[in-house]
């Protein structure tokens, strides 16, 4: 399936301070960095999130594939994700770009094949993420039978001493860190009813939706916000040091549940999570979100000061 003069391997991942982690992992971000910087002049992803991409819940550890020049270079990657909830395996693949046009449409073949023999029974699909301006694995990926369903923008703020002060909560709203397991579980109740109508969504037991910001070595569970409206658990705010090398504070997830928006809850939680980062000295805040969001998230956000800085395609094709 490769060309001629490269060879492939599964990555080997190993127990590091109770971690899935190893040299590997940091193959595996030199082909991501690369990859991502020939896309957009800089590293998009951290270690860290490449070390989760190939170890969260739904990695399938033992089809990640690292492929090599006949000189042991690593040059390209492939990593596998299967969510049984909603029949999908997701395939990314990476090559760096001296050797893109050869490796992206092997890459995207090797992952579809996986992916075939994962998939469990009828109505299974197979998705990939793109950036909006990487034409060459678009087009590979286009080729393979891929067709565009959604687009993700990842928004930017740049923070400063205006930042600093803490905004006033609206009327009878209050929060509270989840720091017990009862308390997180309701995070993961108010996750499930806030995003039940949002694209994609598929409801997961609170067992797998932990651990996805949990098991993580950027997790900053002192930044998993509950709030409460009455005495109700209304909407939540996770954040993490996902962005840290970039000097960024990040939120994971930002919610309201229905029946409590249009009060400001949400952009008061954004505005909170502005000023805790810029406190610690942070220069920037970063989220990721659903472009047609339903909701008007991308208004809130942008009435916030909040600017895209780059847009990821997500696309789909059926399974066999």
């Amino acid at each position: 399936m490769l060309p001629p003069g490269y060879l492939t391997r599964p990555l080997e991942l190993v127990d590091v301070d109770s971690y899935f982690d190893g040299p590997d992992v940091d193959l595996a971000y030199a082909v991501v960095s690369a990859a991502d910087t020939g896309v957009l002049a800089m590293a998009d992803a951290s270690r860290e999130s490449v070390r989760s991409d190939l170890t969260n819940p739904d990695a399938m550890r033992d089809e990640h594939r690292l492929v090599f020049t006949s000189d042991s270079q690593a040059v390209g990657l492939v990593i596998i994700e299967r969510d049984d909830e909603a029949r999908t395996v997701f395939v990314d693949s990476y090559a760096v770009p001296d050797h893109g046009r050869a490796l992206l449409a092997p890459l995207v073949a090797m992952g579809l094949e996986a992916a075939d023999r994962l998939a469990d029974g009828d109505g299974w699909k197979a998705e990939a993420g793109a950036f909006a301006q990487d034409e060459v694995y678009i087009g590979v990926l286009e080729a393979a039978g891929f067709r565009e369903v959604r687009r993700f923008w990842h928004m930017h703020i740049d923070l400063g001493p205006g930042h600093h002060s803490e905004p006033a909560p609206p009327i009878g709203v209050t929060t509270t860190i989840a720091t017990t397991d009862d308390e997180r579980r309701l995070l993961h109740r108010v996750d499930e009813i806030a995003f039940a109508e949002h694209f994609g969504f598929v409801p997961h037991p609170y067992e797998e939706w932990i651990p996805w910001f949990s098991d993580r070595r950027d997790a900053r569970p002192e930044l998993w916000r509950l709030a409460w409206l009455d005495g109700e658990p209304i909407g939540l705010c996770i954040q993490d040091d996902s962005r840290i090398e970039r000097d960024a504070g990040h939120v994971r997830v930002l919610g309201v549940v229905p029946h409590a928006r249009g009060r400001g809850i949400a952009t008061w939680l954004l505005r909170s999570a502005f000023s805790q980062a810029a406190r610690e000295g942070r220069a920037a805040m970063t989220l990721t979100v659903d472009s047609d969001n339903t909701t008007g998230a991308t208004a809130l956000y942008e009435r916030a000061g909040m600017r895209p800085e780059r847009v990821i395609i997500l696309f789909r094709r059926p399974l066999s």
